[in-house]
């Protein structure tokens, strides 16, 4: 996918998003109350990591709203913004100039090229953006560029695997902070929280440039982008289940409950690369993936629910069937669940 076409793409999710959340909760304006509420709870976790009067780039800031602009105001920031929604900017525009601020300070753009000079700012800001990224890593690399030695780097990222294309990038907590330490940082704090009404947990990273960006990152990016695969929904025919199993609430999984339960998959197409996607969270098992004789061992607890394909190495060459079936538990699991969103492959 070339740039222009991600621009759209994501220029036209961003100006359904209002008719999708009236759809879904009816009240937008509590809603979008509700939202304000965990931005602001963001920016106060990440503010104690910024000094008074700092220089400030916020990165992906969307539509301002009056008391996160009173907030940034009373703490004296030299404040920028960027955002790729031309709406959006326009707007925040406006109401930054009626608080004070400089509307030339807030602009247009993707979050992966910037205009501004190296060591241009103290700390960088950025919830539920980085994860937009058309370039992962041009991304963290002018994040990294763009911060004086010892700049704070404060991102919040939504965790885990959706089917739609919002979000290109499924990463683990562990790999997003891989990511960084890769792009020149050192962490200070890693925590997982549920702040945003929707359901899922976002990751929230303090971290302090000490080194400069390396020139690729341990972790292939492309193994971890959605874009590159083919999903299969769990109630296609190509899924056969045994045992306990029954559609999760909202017909959004297979719900497959005891010790016994197995799932065979059987692609229609040749696959050189198929990972099952699950919901991990506090019932779930540990889980054994077989393909013609080559085994793989996923446990699929997690104290925090997220969604997230299972990662193996082992069966990128096969082409079989997969089965999956439990073998036991993580101590801090309460059961030996699985939830089955369906698969990926390519």
């Amino acid at each position: 996918m070339d740039r222009e076409t991600f621009a759209i793409r994501q220029a036209k999710m961003t100006s359904q998003w209002y008719e999708g959340v009236r759809a879904r909760e009816g009240d937008v304006n509590s809603y979008i109350e509700r939202r304000h509420d965990a931005y602001l709870d963001r920016w106060k976790e990440a503010i104690r990591f910024m000094p008074t009067g700092a220089r400030v780039l916020d990165v992906g800031g969307g539509n301002l709203f009056p008391r996160l602009l009173t907030l940034l105001k009373s703490l004296d920031f030299d404040y920028h913004y960027r955002d790729v929604d031309p709406s959006a900017v326009a707007g925040s525009k406006r109401l930054a100039e009626e608080f004070g601020f400089n509307p030339e300070k807030l602009s247009e753009g993707f979050n992966d090229r910037f205009e501004f000079e190296s060591n241009s700012f103290d700390c960088i800001f950025s919830s539920h953006c980085v994860e937009h990224s058309f370039d992962l890593h041009s991304t963290l690399s002018e994040f990294n560029r763009m911060l004086v030695p010892g700049g704070q780097l404060l991102v919040a990222i939504p965790l885990g695997w959706e089917e739609n294309p919002e979000h290109p990038y499924f990463f683990t907590p562990d790999q997003w902070i891989s990511l960084l330490e890769d792009a020149g940082f050192e962490i200070r704090v890693a925590q997982t929280g549920r702040e945003y009404p929707e359901q899922g947990c976002d990751l929230f990273l303090a971290a302090r440039k000490v080194g400069e960006c390396a020139p690729q990152f341990r972790l292939d990016t492309a193994v971890h982008t959605k874009q590159s695969y083919e999903f299969v929904r769990f109630d296609d025919p190509s899924i056969k289940y045994t045992g306990s199993a029954q559609p999760a609430a909202g017909e959004s999984g297979m719900h497959l409950r005891g010790a016994d339960w197995r799932i065979e998959i059987s692609p229609k197409k040749p696959w050189r690369y198929m990972l099952p996607v699950f919901v991990n969270h506090q019932w779930s098992a540990k889980v054994l993936l077989e393909s013609e004789g080559v085994r793989s061992f996923h446990d699929l607890f997690s104290w925090f629910h997220y969604v997230q394909p299972c990662i193996h190495d082992g069966l990128q060459l096969m082409q079989g069937d997969c089965t999956v079936v439990p073998v036991g538990r993580n101590d801090a699991s309460k059961s030996t669940e699985g939830v089955l969103l369906g698969y990926m492959f390519k």
